[in-house]
């Protein structure tokens, strides 16, 4: 799996929140070569994790994915 899902399962998985995702996970489907997600812990601090070309499509696709499936 690619550092930056790992990272931001690691989060997730220890009570934070996504907060915010730049572009937009579901605005648009176009490839991207940047992605950055904003990450709000319990404690209050936000993290920021960054992801680059290839990656940055798998980190949306993860996010993507892991949103629906918390929809149903």
């Amino acid at each position: 799996m690619r550092e930056s899902i790992l990272k931001l399962q690691t989060f997730l998985d220890s009570g934070c929140k996504i907060e915010k995702t730049y572009p937009n996970v579901f605005g648009s489907d176009a490839e991207t070569n940047i992605v950055t997600v904003e990450v709000r812990c319990p404690d209050g601090q936000i993290h920021k994790i960054r992801a680059y070309r290839e990656e940055a499509n798998d980190l949306r696709e993860f996010i993507r994915r892991r949103e629906i499936g918390d929809a149903k």
